[in-house]
């Protein structure tokens, strides 16, 4: 076994592969070689490489780069050698703390007998993203293929284009994203381009899935518009001499370089004699040799489909929708033209360590910690015992490989209290937290001066711009600005509590949420807010419709950034009032949401007194948010059920509040009310079903609403008396047969009171 760092005790893995270099097949599984590196700076690894016939070297033991190496035969589409291959491992991998498989053709022997210890599995395979690259024999068996990924007691993806269709089957067990290695190195300046030239270059195999005809075809079109154009691919592949005859035919042949494979140094050397790298891919999982090309600071012009939308920045790349030439073409040259300007080392800054080795290592690290401490649904069988090996092994404290969190906090004028806010993140959760505030129309140097000394050198500021007083802008700005794993946003006059970035993680770990919501207090941590009303000791996983999760109207918690970013999921720009809501309302009703309900709070400041939350506007300005939930498709592609619960919390919360609001009836003026009827009525039509639930009083409320000739006063006194609880018609549904709808006022407020009070019960029973 390896044992590259002698001086400690560390844990034993086995890898497994099908996917391992062999002298036959030199090239093969190379990601497999790095990750497997990774892993040994944090533990004692030893790999068993199942190797099929067309890669069997005749080789069984042998060091590899270090890693100690056992070769077993196995063809995967030979039931026998699968079971013998099973057979095989049960003795192989004794003594191991941990099996860790790496590719999905490993998976099989496996599946027909599971390892003893806890095991993890990585998987790169593009066909689970892109089935129709497969034959169609194997396209008929994939979904039952997939199925043995939810085997595995953890699982690992290199980004979330590829984890979303794993998730799918395993549910709520673990699947996390550790990405592939790309290790920075030396960034050579950009070139002078006194040549008048434009060079491009490309990385990857001579293969349909790369399109190196339409390549071809967009650098002639290049060509054709008056740009002399190069192209330089490296790769070799099936399409080689179709790509040489299509150069021949399109008349561009002497000015395409087809270099066939070439080691890494040489790939580094011509993305360094290159301007823009140019991947016209029909689907990747993560696309390497893209983040290569960002990573030697070189802007990129890629297909759309796959994981490099979760890594590209707008600033140093564009990604294209569709295999179209024109739109290549287009993108190339409005790339080339807006980055010009761009030093190497900037476009490299913007993926940096993110996908480094020393990254990717603590990434599994982190993973092992959670699996061998028994977190992450491990089987029953696994548990026992694992809490003392994990211990043993020597591994860091709990929490110190997990990924970090951006949290984001927009300001806009230094009387706010950002150096609280600020505090809150770097001296409770600094662990997992970094902080970046964005000085809205402001100087960094006015919020800087605000901020604690001792904090100054760990916060990022960012200057952001724009013509609105709204804080979407410089929220999405910093989102869009993090390289974080994880985000999330803090308003400036808000606190965290300690240990709340890393209580959101340990949720998120445990589910594999893509969203956690976090607890609420206002004021102090134990002022609890009583949204959103979940299910009686809900704690986890859970639902928009089950759990009332739309009542609650900010993005407060853990967000996926890479999620928001390949969805154009933002809060949104210029929106007075109510920017948050389409964006938290659509995570939470279309990705896997997660409550962390007895985790330290999110506290809402209660001393600054210009939020314009509480400012009163025309209603179609107080309401203006509406149309963005319910134009969206989105919206109308939810359940009906869905679509009914988010009706009933917009009347009940955003149209009665506004009412309520007003309480002089000057304000009423026929335009209001007008509009106020429009709006109310709008959202009636869109989520049938959404007044069944809702009491006598707040029926009274809506036919006022609806009909502008109601005087005003009682319209406010509508408003007014469903505030009366406790009395008959504010409990009771205008048709009885409601009274115990999850949504009408006796569950709703049950449950509500149960989210203010249970954390504190909880506590209380626990003696903290």
């Amino acid at each position: 076994m390896v044992h590259l760092r002698p001086e400690g005790t560390f844990v034993r893995i086995t890898v497994i592969t099908t996917w391992f270099p062999t002298d036959v097949a030199p090239s093969r599984g190379s990601f497999v070689v790095r990750d497997t590196l990774a892993i040994a700076r944090h533990a004692e690894v030893r790999l068993i490489h199942l190797v099929p016939p067309a890669d069997d070297d005749g080789s069984r033991r042998l060091v590899h780069e270090g890693i100690d190496v056992l070769r077993i035969p196995m063809d995967p589409r030979r039931p026998d050698q699968v079971l013998r291959a099973a057979r095989a491992l049960k003795d192989a991998v004794r003594g191991a703390d941990a099996v860790h498989s790496m590719a999905f053709s490993s998976l099989l022997p496996l599946a027909l007998r599971r390892p003893d210890v806890p095991w993890i599995h990585t998987e790169h395979w593009s066909a689970l993203t892109t089935p129709a690259t497969l034959p169609r024999p194997a396209q008929l068996g994939l979904p039952v293929l997939r199925h043995l990924l939810s085997l595995p007691d953890r699982v690992t993806a290199v980004c979330d284009f590829l984890a979303a269709p794993i998730r799918e089957v395993r549910a709520a067990r673990p699947t996390a994203i550790v990405p592939c290695i790309v290790e920075p190195g030396e960034v050579v300046p950009r070139r002078d381009r006194r040549d008048g030239a434009l060079r491009l270059v490309s990385t990857g195999g001579l293969i349909d899935r790369k399109d190196p005809l339409l390549a071809v075809d967009v650098l002639a079109r290049l060509v054709e518009r008056g740009v002399d154009a190069h192209l330089e691919w490296l790769g070799d592949g099936p399409l080689r001499e179709d790509t040489i005859r299509r150069a021949v035919e399109r008349g561009v042949s002497e000015r395409l370089v087809l270099a066939g494979s070439v080691p890494s140094d040489e790939v580094r050397a011509a993305l360094a004699r290159a301007d823009l790298f140019f991947g016209p891919t029909k689907a990747d999982n993560f696309f390497v040799s893209a983040a290569e090309a960002i990573v030697a600071g070189r802007p990129v012009v890629l297909g759309a489909t796959g994981g490099q939308g979760e890594y590209v920045q707008p600033k140093v790349g564009s990604l294209v929708p569709e295999q179209d030439v024109e739109a290549y073409a287009d993108a190339v040259l409005e790339v080339d033209e807006r980055t010009r300007d761009l030093g190497a080392q900037e476009i490299a800054d913007t993926i940096g360590e993110s996908f480094s080795t020393r990254t990717v290592a603590a990434g599994y690290r982190a993973q092992y910690e959670l699996l061998l401490d028994g977190s992450g649904d491990l089987d029953a069988a696994h548990s026992a015992g694992t809490a003392e090996t994990a211990l043993s092994a020597g591994l860091p404290d709990a929490g110190a490989g997990r990924p970090v969190v951006d949290v984001i906090i927009a300001c806009h004028t230094p009387d706010r209290p950002v150096g609280r806010a600020v505090a809150s993140v770097l001296e409770g959760n600094g662990e997992q937290a970094r902080v970046t505030v964005v000085c809205h129309n402001i100087e960094a140097a006015e919020i800087a001066a605000v901020l604690r000394p001792e904090h100054r050198d760990r916060v990022r500021l960012l200057e952001h711009r724009d013509a609105y007083r709204s804080a979407s802008g410089p929220f999405n700005a910093g989102i869009r600005a993090s390289g974080s794993e994880f985000v999330a946003i803090l308003g400036s006059d808000d606190t965290l509590a300690p240990g709340a970035v890393s209580s959101w993680l340990e949720v998120q770990e445990r589910t594999g949420a893509e969203f956690v919501v976090t607890r609420l207090a206002l004021g102090s941590a134990a002022a609890g807010v009583p949204t959103p009303a979940a299910r009686l000791w809900r704690h986890g996983l859970v639902d928009l419709v089950a759990d009332r999760l739309s009542y609650r109207s900010a993005p407060l918690g853990l967000m996926r950034r890479s999620l928001l970013g390949s969805t154009g999921i933002e809060l949104v720009e210029g929106a007075t009032i109510g920017g948050d809501v389409a964006m938290v309302t659509r995570l939470m009703a279309t990705w896997r949401t997660a409550y962390d309900r007895f985790g330290p709070a999110y506290v809402i400041g209660e001393d600054a007194g210009d939020r314009v939350t509480y400012v009163v506007r025309p209603m179609r300005e107080q309401l203006g948010f509406f149309p963005d939930l319910l134009d969206a498709g989105w919206f109308a592609e939810l359940s009906a059920d869905a679509r009914r619960s988010i009706g009933t919390k917009l009347l009940r919360i955003h149209v009665f509040g506004a009412v309520f609001y007003r309480e002089d009836p000057s304000i009423w003026t026929p335009q209001e009310r007008a509009d106020l009827a429009a709006i109310t009525a709008e959202v009636i039509d869109r989520a049938p079903g959404c007044l069944e639930p809702l009491s006598r009083a707040d029926r009274r409320l809506v036919d006022a609403c609806l009909d502008p000739e109601v005087l005003a006063t009682e319209l406010i006194a509508a408003a007014q008396d469903r505030r009366r609880h406790g009395r008959p018609a504010t409990l009771i549904p205008r048709e009885p047969r409601f009274v115990l709808d999850r949504e009408a006022p006796l569950r709703f407020m049950a449950a509500s009171l149960a989210v203010r009070h249970l954390p504190r019960l909880r506590a209380a029973i626990s003696g903290r």
